[in-house]
């Protein structure tokens, strides 16, 4: 009797410790998402595309890599993507299937993370991106172009990775909805003003997405460091982000997903039509100054 009230007893305390347990769901997050060399090296059937214009691409690249430029997948001043018919026709043209393993790489701190968000939203799930990009890459590059058989693509849209204005403004009182601002504080406070007005939405929180870079390089901070700078965000709550025009805030989407945020989208059109529409309301509103601009205007015309 005493062993069965010592089970007892003991089940009863893990069933507590589990019940005080914070909330954390997918604090482990997606580490496998960001790659580098050496992963590539071990995983020789993985398809590695680079996302750089044709030009860079054929000045040197990633030895066996596809090229699939980033402005192939979208358009416009926006930069949004072009409707699902036409991604699925440019990446099954490029030998990409829906559930194709891939490696993206680009140059700079924003190209692959662009290409990333599109492919993730279109429902692709094995998806990786090469730390650092072309900059960060050891080996060898070579200059013959890389082409795939074609295939069929058949995209799974994702809806809820793709926030348009009208979700935005529907959505700036609702308590499980946190708007992320990853462009620069001195365009968050109007300081700077890179369309019509400067400011910010309404509720929307800042965290500059050069953030997410180790100082001086295009390779991104180790999981724990940023961990550490997103660690105010509830896990629980949807978050989208948004900058000038998606660039930079498809880079914070990327480091969302890698940290575990589940429930992750991103305002592509974000501040070039946010900021550019009266009708829609801004915190710390500024305006941007166009007697410059004029000055330069008839300099050139004289």
């Amino acid at each position: 009797m005493k062993r069965a009230f010592f089970g007892f007893t003991a089940f009863a305390i893990i069933l507590m410790a589990v019940a005080f347990i914070p909330f954390n769901a997918g604090a482990s997050g997606n580490p496998g998402l960001l790659v580098n060399g050496q992963w590539l090296a071990s995983h020789a059937k993985t398809i590695v595309v680079d996302v750089r214009q044709g030009k860079a691409y054929m000045a040197g690249h990633i030895p066996g890599a596809v090229n699939i430029p980033v402005g192939s997948l979208q358009g416009g001043p926006d930069e949004v993507p072009y409707p699902v018919k036409n991604e699925e026709k440019t990446l099954g043209a490029n030998g990409l299937s829906i559930n194709s393993d891939i490696v993206l790489y680009g140059n700079g701190r924003m190209s692959s993370f662009r290409e990333f968000w599109i492919l993730d939203y279109l429902g692709m799930r094995n998806i990786h991106v090469l730390d650092g990009g072309i900059e960060g890459w050891k080996g060898q590059t070579a200059t013959g172009e890389t082409r795939l058989g074609p295939t069929r693509f058949k995209a799974r849209p994702v809806p809820s990775k793709y926030v348009t204005t009208a979700y935005v403004l529907a959505h700036l009182k609702d308590p499980g909805v946190i708007l992320l601002d990853a462009r620069s504080p001195a365009e968050y406070h109007g300081m700077v003003a890179m369309s019509l007005r400067g400011g910010h939405i309404p509720g929307a929180i800042n965290i500059n997405f050069q953030e997410n870079f180790q100082t001086g390089s295009t390779a991104l901070k180790p999981v724990d460091q940023l961990r550490k700078i997103y660690a105010g965000l509830d896990r629980r709550k949807e978050i989208v982000t948004y900058c000038q025009n998606g660039s930079r805030a498809v880079t914070s989407y990327f480091v969302l997903r890698m940290l575990g945020f589940r429930k992750a989208g991103t305002y592509i059109p974000s501040w070039v039509e946010w900021g550019s529409n009266e009708k829609l309301p801004v915190d710390e509103v500024s305006y941007f100054n166009f007697v410059p601009l004029i000055k330069m205007m008839k300099s050139l015309k004289k």
